[in-house]
This record gives C-alpha cells, sequence and structure tokens, in this order.
C-alpha cells in the first residue's frame, strides 16, 4: 500500500480555504451576501471538526471506542471531505507523533506560528516502523479503498456544490475546510507548548482536544471530560455512536 500522501497539495488547499474566509467575510461586510451564510461556514466546520476528532484520532488512531461499520465508514468520508488527510496516513503519522511528541522528529510540531503557512505536516516521512499502526485498519472495510482515490472525494464535492450555486460551495464547503486545516495546524502550535497544556480556550474551538496533556498520559481515553462542566463535543457524537 502506498502511503505517500504528496504533502504539497496540504498548502495549496489552506492558502485557497483561508481565501475563501477572508472573501466570505469581504462579501457580507459590503451587502453582497446575507450574513447568515457565515452562520453555514461555522456550522461545517464544527461539523467536520468534531467527526475528525471521534474518527480519525479517537477511533482510527487511538481505537478508543468501537462502532457500526456504517458509521465507522461515515466517519472516513467526513474525515477525507476534510482533507486533512486518510484515516490510514493520519494513523500512521499521528502514533509517529505520540511516539517523538515535541521533538524534532515531531510530524505535528512547529517551531513558529509562521511555519503554520509554510511548512506542510511530514507525512511523506513516517518511518516503516510506524506503519504497523494502520494494519487493523487495512482489516476494516473502508479504508484502503477511501486511501486510494483520496482526492476524488473533495473533487466531487466542489463539482456538486458548485453545481449548486457559489455561496455553497464558498460557504459551506471552502471556507470551513480552510478553517478546520488552519485550526488543527493552530492547535499543533499552540498545545505543545508546556509539555502540550490542558487549555479549555483551544479545547472549545477544536471539539474538545484542548486537553492534550491529558491526552499524551491517557491516549486511549475517548471522553477528555474530567469534570462535569469540562466541554467535549466529540465525546457527545461518540457517547452516541459507540457499542
Amino acid at each position: 500500500m502506498d502511503l505517500s500522501f504528496k504533502p504539497k497539495h496540504y498548502l495549496p488547499v489552506l492558502y485557497t480555504g483561508l481565501a475563501a474566509v477572508v472573501l466570505g467575510a469581504i462579501l457580507v461586510l459590503i451587502g453582497v451576501v446575507w450574513w447568515p451564510w457565515l452562520l453555514l461556514t461555522w456550522s461545517v466546520y464544527c461539523f467536520l471538526a468534531i467527526t475528525n476528532s471521534a474518527g480519525h484520532h479517537r477511533l482510527f488512531c487511538h481505537g478508543s471506542y468501537e462502532t457500526s461499520t456504517f458509521w465507522e465508514v461515515f466517519l472516513i468520508l467526513t474525515g477525507t471531505l476534510s482533507c486533512y488527510s486518510s484515516s490510514l496516513q493520519y494513523c500512521v503519522t499521528h502514533s509517529w507523533h505520540h511516539k517523538y511528541a515535541d521533538t524534532d522528529g515531531d510530524p505535528h510540531h512547529f517551531e513558529s506560528f509562521w511555519d503554520v503557512f509554510r511548512e506542510s505536516y511530514r507525512m511523506e516521512n513516517a518511518p516503516l516502523s510506524s506503519r504497523k499502526a494502520m494494519a487493523r485498519l487495512l482489516k476494516r472495510p473502508g479504508h484502503a479503498f477511501f486511501h486510494r482515490y483520496f482526492w476524488a472525494f473533495p473533487a466531487l464535492m466542489v463539482v456538486i456544490l458548485a453545481l449548486i450555486g457559489w455561496k455553497v460551495l464558498l460557504f459551506g464547503y471552502v471556507a470551513p475546510v480552510g478553517i478546520i486545516l488552519f485550526s488543527a495546524a493552530m492547535f499543533n502550535f499552540l498545545s505543545h507548548d508546556d509539555d502540550g497544556p490542558n487549555n479549555k480556550t483551544i479545547a472549545l474551538f477544536v471539539s474538545g482536544e484542548g486537553r492534550h496533556k491529558l491526552h499524551h498520559e491517557n491516549p486511549h481515553l475517548w471522553d477528555l471530560r474530567q469534570r462535569w462542566w469540562h466541554i467535549d463535543p466529540s465525546a457527545w457524537l461518540i457517547s452516541l455512536i459507540k457499542r
């Protein structure tokens, strides 16, 4: 199985998505587009962030819970549409991240804020020893197929939404993807200072993933809430779909 993800594609997608965010905001400010379109952008972003966390991160990489085949394939699809990476590639890279967290070998590590814009995740450099992490996923339905045809799904979504209307495409897909890629990169930049703090503000904006120190200490937890008032939207979803 070829695990090359072509990281050079990551930055163009990020730049395009962020440009869509800026364009959308300008169109709203000058009155060309009604402001509720921004609610669509935020809603889709939240949906992708929560399903990415519940799927790619907690289910596929860490095996924190079990679910039905329907929900597994659904989470593979939503993760693919976010353009973050395939479930197989994410599993390999994130396992490597846990092994080499906050070192030069960490594929999620950014030295400065500007690295978010000029560097891509070093997914192509994951050592073969880390690739055994994906072996169990290859036995499950959908993972190899979505990895092999990864970019076909975002491309198809773009075509479908463009046929519906440019505002649906801009506010309902391109801008949310830009936000989710940027927020993921910023999360990796901010959450690993001081040995990965448990940041409540970050947790609110990245679907409950802000308690990163807790996660690294207990990577198989599907629920990162330690108190009743803690917010973890991904855990809310998981509680509904897990077996």
